[in-house]
């Protein structure tokens, strides 16, 4: 292996699909020989122990030329040579299954250390290599390769590397390609993005920060506010207590100045007001590596009293204490340094990752830092526009956002997105005045880099947008490569993605209403074999549900969803029993009780879709003999008689809260009274017609009395404009007055006085839009008995 590696090391490469190879093309198959007859070799031998130590020492050689040195997962584990990934993949072809296992599984953990891993990965198009060799591995190395690209595509997939991983996933001849189902699971993980998409990185070495242009005069009077994105990536768990690395320093040259700078896991922030003199403020936060934290540093300055700091982690506050942090200098800040100190000594640089840098010529408040932490990691914007962000934002968050004082009293900004080559470009709004003497930029230092990785939903959108998944849904049935298994699991993960790529998304929620992706959802789930009708998949629809209800602008979405798939028996009736009783519980209890959901059902057509739903699926007796009516769902298993019966039973409950919801149909009376008082003519025939009177007399046996009462003025109304005739044929004809009594006292045996007023008007035809609650005035004489 020692003499195989070497031969890799001496060749100089020629780029192949832009990857380093050896020049020579039989080299890495002579290497590649070499190997297998030595694994042959070790197979004829009868010595499991000889086997097992040649695997070790190949799959030491593999991580110690990637690392650059001795492997150690905690001291030694940042990838150190990019081409040497290339080569690894390359050879790991001709080695054996236990070789390869041992390798991806140590090379998984290493990716999971350190971003520089996952970057030089990218750099190197490890997804793409991976993908193309996929088909041709068993399933125990699939799993473990599986795990990988989850780890890497979470970080950065580009639309290439997409567009591949579909394909690797669309089947043919009804069924799946190989360890396809298994790299549909890499979806679930890709969305789960919790870092920014661009980001300064910073190596840790000597002299590596960015230097900033020298400032003429610190912003001091409204005070100043400095805020980031951070993650640190130590190189080796070995200083992490002696290091003090520097998240920014900004001095003068004799000194002076402001600084934050990290011992252990506490963010110490200093201001050194003369040589040998300043003040520190400990904010005792237990930042931990590998994580991102928003830090916002606000320093408050009082005239009259003690001069503040207050220290902000992820939106709240995290320390707070009077300091007198003014430095009073005429002097020029020329020694300024995002991550680092002014000295940029090993043990004093910053090790990781920052987002974009913003320091504020004023003290920002903690509601205006809570709304910048709902704009989440990735923002590098100047808050000027309310439409550049595709986030849903609530309106109180809007307001402080973009109220145009965040934007005006930006004093610098630094964004990794705004660079050329090793320049910083200053990215504050052009009206803003300048604080520095000369040219605002910046210069990144030694190897810190600005690093722009591609999430999922920038690459889908590249690709056709959420359309493209679409297609998967019609391959439910389809099944597994050699074998004639149906996978249920593969529709969860669909939806499961799809939930994730909505969530805090207008583009994907405006994309999957346009293509009406919930009816094409709809439609394959009802052509599909019902093994994917699983708890899982009823989880994730009321998922949707709960999600969009809560959502100000979810109403479309809602009506689509509940219309082609909550409502859809078809989808549902061979379900499990237990599945179809959890559906139908929430619709007539939780889903019908929220607010939002009269401005997402249509009540009518929902009404008529559930009465069809009773009729044609969830018959107690089959209709098709006593009444013709030919039943559906009859392909399948059907839940038991009593199991029907309690479905029946919601279905019913969630109709009789659809059509008698108090609360929906009080504004609706007050204006139908208010019509019959205004339009008599042409209300009264219309009412008549529609035998509005049936609805009255359902309304009055409402537990409301408001209810109650706006039904008698209607009825009131109605009986002072009907002609004497036709009063007798409706009144008289069928009883109403005697039944309007039993209605009454359906809910009481005692009549309050204001139905006693309302009553007392429709007696003597005197009827009045306000309702009542004292005693009427004693009637004059001329006031006559009209109905009694």
């Amino acid at each position: 292996m020692g003499s195989q590696m070497e031969v890799i090391e001496k060749t100089s490469g020629r780029e192949i699909n832009n990857q380093k190879w050896p020049k020579k093309p039989d080299e890495a198959e002579m290497i590649a020989s070499k190997e297998k007859s030595e694994n042959c070799e070790g197979e004829r031998n009868s010595q499991g122990h000889g086997i097992g130590v040649r695997f070790m020492r190949k799959k030491q050689k593999r991580i110690e030329k990637l690392v650059g040195g001795q492997f150690d997962l905690e001291m030694n584990f940042i990838i150190q040579d990019m081409e040497s990934i290339a080569c690894m993949v390359k050879l790991l072809d001709s080695c054996d299954v236990t070789c390869q296992a041992e390798v991806w599984s140590i090379f998984t953990a290493i990716l999971k250390k350190s971003i520089r891993n996952l970057q030089v990965c990218t750099d190197a198009g490890l997804i793409e290599h991976v993908l193309k060799r996929i088909h041709g591995v068993n399933n125990m190395i699939a799993d473990l390769l599986v795990d990988m690209l989850g780890v890497l595509a979470s970080y950065n997939i580009t639309v290439r590397e997409l567009k591949l991983l579909v394909s690797k996933v669309q089947g043919e001849k009804q069924q799946w390609p190989p360890h396809a189902v298994k790299l549909l699971t890499i979806l679930r993980q890709v969305p789960q993005k919790l870092s920014p998409d661009a980001f300064f990185s910073f190596p840790g070495k000597s002299a590596a920060a960015i230097a900033l242009p020298p400032i003429a005069k610190w912003p001091y009077q409204n005070g100043f506010t400095f805020h980031t994105w951070l993650r640190m990536d130590p190189l080796n768990n070995i200083n992490v207590d002696k290091d003090k690395p520097y998240l920014y320093c900004f001095r003068t040259n004799k000194g002076l100045g402001y600084s934050a700078h990290f011992v252990g896991g506490c963010l110490i922030v200093t201001s050194i007001k003369s040589k040998g003199k300043g003040f520190q403020h400990c904010v005792k936060y237990d930042f931990k590596p590998q994580k991102w934290y928003m830090v916002t540093i606000v320093h408050i300055y009082n005239r009259w009293k003690n001069s503040e700091i207050r220290c902000y982690v992820n939106g709240e506050l995290a320390s707070f204490g009077e300091i007198t942090w003014l430095v009073n200098t005429s002097d020029t800040f020329d020694k300024c340094f995002l991550g680092s100190s002014e000295t940029a000594d090993a043990n004093r640089v910053f090790c990781g990752q920052l987002g974009a840098v913003y320091v504020f010529a004023e003290a920002l408040n903690a509601a205006q830092i809570f709304a910048i932490y709902q704009l989440g990691p990735g923002y590098k914007g100047t808050f000027k526009f309310k439409a550049e962000s595709d986030l849903l934002l609530a309106e109180h968050h809007k307001s402080l956002l973009y109220d145009g004082k965040l934007s005006s009293s930006i004093a610098f900004t630094y964004n990794p997105k705004a660079t050329d080559a090793q320049l910083c470009l200053e990215s504050s709004p052009k009206d803003n005045p300048s604080i520095f003497v000369h040219s605002p930029h910046a210069l990144m230092l030694q190897d810190v880099k600005a690093v722009v990785t591609h999430s999922v939903q920038s690459a889908i959108h590249s690709i056709g947008g959420i359309q493209v998944l679409f297609p998967l849904f019609a391959q439910l049935d389809y099944k597994q490569h050699s074998s004639d298994q149906v996978d249920s699991t593969v529709c969860s993960t669909l939806l499961a993605f799809i939930m994730e790529l909505l969530k805090n998304s207008v583009a994907m929620q405006e994309q999957i209403l346009s293509s009406k992706g919930f009816l094409v959802i709809g439609y394959s789930l009802e052509k599909s074999s019902k093994v994917h009708i699983t708890g899982a998949v009823l989880e994730l629809c009321l998922a949707f549900a709960k999600y969009l209800s809560n959502l100000q602008n979810g109403g479309p979405l809602l009506k689509q969803l509940c219309d082609h798939i909550l409502l859809n028996p078809a989808i549902w009736i061979h379900a499990p029993a237990k599945v179809q009783l959890q559906l139908y519980t929430y619709l007539s209890t939780e889903f019908i009780s929220t607010a939002t959901i009269y401005n997402a059902v249509r009540r009518v057509g929902t009404v008529l879709q559930i009465m069809h739903t009773l009729k044609y699926y969830y018959w107690v007796v089959n209709p098709q003999d006593r009444s013709g009516v030919v039943p559906k769902g009859l392909d399948g298993l059907r839940p038991n008689q009593k199991e029907i019966l309690s479905l029946r039973a919601l279905l019913l409950l969630f109709v009789k809260q659809l059509i008698m919801k108090d609360d929906n149909l009080m504004d609706v009376l007050q204006l139908l009274v208010a019509l019959m008082s205004e339009h008599p003519g042409s209300m009264i025939p219309a009412f008549d017609q529609r035998n509005g009177m049936r609805i009255i007399y359902k309304l009055l046996a409402s537990k409301n009395e408001g209810i109650r009462v706006q039904a008698l003025k209607v009825m009131g109304y109605f009986l002072k404009h009907l002609a004497p005739k036709r009063k007798a044929e409706v009144m008289v004809g069928h009883g109403l007055f005697s039944l309007l009594a039993e209605r009454l006292m359906l809910h009481t045996n005692v009549i309050s006085m204001t139905t006693y007023n309302v009553l007392f008007e429709i007696l003597t035809e005197q009827i009045c839009t306000q309702v009542v609650h004292k005693q009427h005035p004693d009637p004059d004489s001329s006031v006559k008995i009209q109905n009694s």
